[in-house]
């Protein structure tokens, strides 16, 4: 059961070639044509997906900052608006004199009196007093 197969080669010796007939005549002007449009195509969509991705990149950055508040300035009150005492000891000397006894006493109160420091009230009622003259002029 042994065969031989022997394959044998074409003779194409004397023939005459031929070019089969549908063969598509101009396959180089169809690639070129491709790859001419391709190039600014790939070049808008690739320009598109850049623009794309920074506006995703800039949202993205603004809604995850926060929002910087301005810190308040600290504005110091004139001599006029301030209602304290100018240094440490006129406000010891106020505060002494709110110091008084609550009886009702005769005696208490003539203590009180006594206490009350009274010997820096000329000069300050004299600056109160240029004060008010050098407001009004």
């Amino acid at each position: 059961m042994q065969e031989d197969h022997k394959v044998s080669e074409p003779n194409y010796e004397g023939l005459e070639m031929k070019m089969p007939e549908n063969a598509d005549q101009q396959p180089s002007e169809a690639v070129t044509k491709s790859t001419v449009i391709n190039g600014p195509i790939l070049l808008i969509l690739t320009l598109l997906l850049v623009l794309i991705l920074g506006g995703m990149y800039y949202w993205f950055s603004t809604l995850t900052t926060t929002p910087v508040t301005p810190t308040p300035e600290v504005v110091r009150p004139t001599p006029g608006q301030n209602n304290e005492p100018e240094s440490t000891t006129a406000e010891a000397q106020t505060d002494m004199t709110l110091v008084t006894s609550p009886s009702d006493e005769l005696s208490t109160i003539e203590a009180d009196l006594e206490a009350t420091n009274l010997d820096g009230l000329d000069a300050a009622l004299q600056n109160i007093e240029t004060e008010l003259d050098a407001a009004l002029q």
